[in-house]
C-alpha cells in the first residue's frame, strides 16, 4: 500500500469484516465520506476511503483518465486482505467503479453507483470554464448540483452550510485538477457488450433534483445492466453523501445485509 499513487484512509475493524472503498468524485478528496466513514465503522465494517492522484493530500501527478484511475484501485484491492469488499463511487468515481468492475469483477462483492452517468458527457461551457478559470467553474457546479432548499437552508444536517461546505472543498483542489477530471470524465468510453457481461450487483443511487448526473441518465444505464437496483432520493441534488448521509447509509447498509 505504501508504494501506491492512492492516498489512502484505511479503518481495519479486522481481516475477517468486510470492506467498504470510497471513491470521490471531481475536485473532490476523501472527506467527503466523512459520514459514510464513522457509521460503517462503528458498525463492524473496515472502511477505505482515499485521494486519488492530484487530489486532497495526494501530492502525485494527476492521472488523465479514468481507466488509469481505475487501474490504481484495481491493484490496491489485490494487496488488501478481506474477502468481501464493496466499493462505492460518487460521480466521476462512480465512473472508476463501472470500470473496475469490468475489468477486475472477481475482486469485487457489490458496487454502488452514486449520482452516475454513462456516457458521462460534460457541458462545453462548464468543461472551457474549468480550464480558464476554476473558481468560477467551482461555483457553476455548485449551483447545479445542489437544490434549491438545500442552498436556501444548508442541508440536513444541523449547524452546516453544507454550499459552503463543497465551496471550501472545490476551491482547495490544486490548480487545474478540475478540468482534468471532468475531461476524465467526458472521455470515458467502454464498449457497451462489456458492461452488459457485468454480473456483480450493482445499486445505482440518483438524486430527484440532480441536474449534473440526471435520473433519465441513470435509467438508461440501470436498464443496459444485467443485475442493478435504482433508488431515487426525493428533494436530493448532487452531493447526495452529504445532503442525505443517513439515507445514503440505509441503502449501502440494508444491501449488504440482505446479500
Amino acid at each position: 500500500m505504501k508504494k501506491s499513487k492512492l492516498k489512502v484512509y484505511y479503518k481495519k475493524y479486522s481481516i475477517s469484516s468486510p470492506l467498504i472503498v470510497f471513491i470521490h468524485g471531481a475536485a473532490c478528496d476523501h472527506t467527503v465520506w466523512v459520514f459514510q466513514n464513522r457509521y460503517f465503522y462503528n458498525r463492524k465494517y473496515s472502511t477505505l476511503s482515499l485521494d486519488l492522484p492530484g487530489h486532497g493530500a495526494n501530492d502525485c501527478s494527476p492521472v488523465s483518465s479514468i481507466k488509469k484511475m481505475s487501474k490504481l484501485v484495481l491493484n490496491l484491492l489485490k494487496k488488501l486482505p478481506h474477502k468481501k469488499v464493496y466499493l462505492v463511487g460518487h460521480s466521476m468515481g462512480s465512473l472508476i467503479c463501472l470500470d473496475a468492475l469490468i475489468n477486475g469483477g472477481s475482486l469485487i462483492e457489490k458496487v454502488f453507483l452514486i449520482g452516475v452517468s454513462y456516457p458521462m458527457k460534460v457541458n462545453d461551457l462548464l468543461l472551457n470554464k474549468s480550464k480558464t478559470n476554476q473558481d468560477l467553474a467551482v461555483q457553476d457546479m455548485i449551483n447545479w448540483s445542489l437544490c434549491d432548499n438545500t442552498k436556501l437552508y444548508g442541508s440536513k444536517l444541523i449547524g452546516i452550510n453544507l454550499k459552503n461546505l463543497i465551496d471550501t472543498l472545490m476551491r482547495s483542489s490544486k490548480k487545474g485538477i478540475l478540468y482534468k477530471d471532468l475531461q476524465a470524465c467526458n472521455n470515458f468510453i467502454i464498449d457497451e457488450k462489456s458492461i452488459r457481461k457485468i454480473k456483480n450487483p450493482i445499486i445505482i443511487i440518483s438524486g430527484e433534483n440532480d441536474i449534473m448526473t440526471p435520473i433519465k441518465n441513470c435509467e438508461i444505464l440501470s436498464n443496459t445492466l444485467r443485475n442493478s437496483t435504482l433508488h431515487i432520493l426525493t428533494g436530493i441534488g448532487h452531493f447526495h453523501t452529504l445532503e442525505s448521509p443517513m439515507m445514503i447509509n440505509k441503502i449501502i447498509e440494508k444491501s449488504i445485509e440482505k446479500q
